[in-house]
């Protein structure tokens, strides 16, 4: 069974969007995150593109936070060396 997230104003359940690939929760698609692997070109031929849809929570708990400029940026703006 998966979960059904409810509406703000608590009137329903609302429409599923599209499911996070890790957890299998309903996520509007504007908070998804895009995955795509690409094998290297020696690869190409045994291995194909993948590309996955994941939560913020999921994102969170495979470390993608790594890869935004942004929280990096901030990060070193409080850093205190």
């Amino acid at each position: 069974m998966k979960s059904v997230e409810r509406t703000s104003d608590g009137t329903g359940d609302r429409a599923p969007n599209r499911e996070c690939y890790r957890c299998d929760r309903d996520v509007a698609p504007a908070r998804l995150f895009r995955l795509v692997s690409e094998p290297p070109a020696a690869l190409s031929n045994e291995y194909q593109i993948a590309e996955r849809f994941c939560c913020p929570d999921c994102a969170a708990a495979i470390n993608l936070s790594e890869f935004a400029e942004r929280v990096k940026a901030r990060a070193r703006r409080s850093d205190p060396q």
